[in-house]
């Protein structure tokens, strides 16, 4: 789908004589804004543009997201955004690549969508002499047979690996591997998937003494989400797991909910305010009697979440809040909050930040008896904590 018009220039203001000669004896200046992009290629076949890397000085700032389609491939949109003598000249292109497409394919059509997008700016530069048109007939057979999805919107997956390692006094082995069917349409979203993993590692302190670590999970959830217009939608989740690091052996939940998104799911490439409300139960089955004397307990659950997602031309920005409380005893709850930001603070320097914070008083199962050394040592029982955070940045 392509939704651009040349009128749109013809009715733009027209620069000063002087200013279009000026404007006349360079390239268009692109600043591409793409992180899923091959930049390289780019300037090899499409010639009739400068690539600038400060937005500042650039005549067109090219910003592309992509999301997900419901047959498992890649939605992409355009937007050059007109800068200078070119602002307020605003387009958006988009464009859609199947999930068997290879990276050649998917360059290949981005580069010539790009040349679209940037051809009706280019007339206006030194280029436009050897700037030219061609068109591409369909073929009238294949265009008169309708095109049938056979798998009726149905995406599957599977994934799988392995590693191991070793030398004299140690060595670990673990495998994973996870499925997933998912249906995505304009109406409904049905998502199920399932995973499992198991690690274990062998480590020899002594001759006569060896320490052996062990983890396993597996995990099946599934998701349906009825859209009930541009921004509200209702949905159920339900999941069944089983962790030997949080002491679960078995662990049961059903969560209906709704959510509200402030702005229609057509921006949700560039920007998205959604809030959401979920209620339910977990029903847990424990390995070992917890500190609450319990081997098995069902636990009604609320949570309420906030999230925030941008990418803008300055750079992108996600951020989050949640908080989920037992019902039956409302002083068990967790509240979290989570940021990252990639900002663009002048020409080829950039500034980024991770960071999250958990306060925490909801660790019913955690065992009775505690945690031994080599399990704190070696990270495979869940510790009792009352916090948790993590922060990262960088600079590029």
């Amino acid at each position: 789908m392509l939704s651009f018009g040349l009128s749109d220039f013809a009715q733009a203001q027209t620069p000063t004589a002087p200013a279009a000669a000026a404007a006349a004896s360079q390239l268009l200046r692109v600043f591409l804004d793409c992180n899923e992009c091959d930049t390289e290629y780019l300037r090899q076949t499409v010639l009739f543009v400068d690539y600038v890397r400060d937005r500042t000085v650039a005549d067109v700032h090219l910003l592309v997201t992509t999301q997900s389609t419901g047959g498992g491939g890649l939605e992409w949109t355009l937007t050059f955004i007109g800068v200078g003598r070119f602002a307020g000249q605003d387009r958006t292109l988009t464009f859609t690549t199947p999930q068997t497409a290879t990276s050649d394919e998917r360059r290949r059509e981005f580069a010539r969508v790009f040349r679209l997008g940037s051809v009706g700016y280019a007339a206006d530069t030194s280029a436009a002499p050897k700037l030219d048109v061609t068109w591409k007939a369909p073929d009238a057979a294949a265009a008169a047979v309708p095109t049938k999805d056979p798998w009726n919107y149905w995406v599957f997956r599977a994934n799988g690996g392995g590693d191991a390692n070793g030398e004299k006094t140690s060595k670990s082995k673990s495998y994973r591997i996870s499925l997933s069917a998912s249906r995505t349409t304009a109406e409904w979203k049905i998502n199920v998937s399932g995973s499992r993993s198991s690690s274990r590692s062998t480590f020899q302190i002594q001759d006569d003494l060896t320490i052996v670590s062990r983890q396993h999970s597996w995990n099946v959830n599934s998701l349906v989400v009825k859209s009930l217009g541009p921004k509200w939608s209702f949905g159920a989740e339900a999941e069944a797991s089983h962790s030997s690091f949080s002491n679960t052996d078995r662990v049961f939940a059903a969560f209906p909910g709704i959510e509200f998104d402030f702005f229609p799911y057509s921006e949700s490439s560039r920007r998205s305010l959604t809030v959401n409300y979920k209620v339910g139960a977990r029903r847990f089955t424990y390995n070992e009697l917890t500190i609450f004397d319990k081997l098995r307990e069902t636990v009604p659950t609320q949570s309420l979440d906030v999230s925030l997602g941008l990418r803008q031309p300055w750079g992108s920005m996600s951020a989050s809040a949640s908080v989920a409380q037992h019902l039956n005893h409302t002083d068990r709850f967790r509240s979290s909050v989570f940021a990252a930001t990639d900002v663009r603070l002048f020409k080829g320097f950039s500034f980024n930040v991770f960071g999250s914070y958990s306060k925490i008083n909801d660790l019913i199962g955690l065992p009775k008896g505690g945690a031994t050394t080599e399990e704190i040592l070696l990270r495979i029982r869940q510790l009792d904590t009352n916090y948790s955070y993590y922060v990262s940045f960088g600079v590029s």
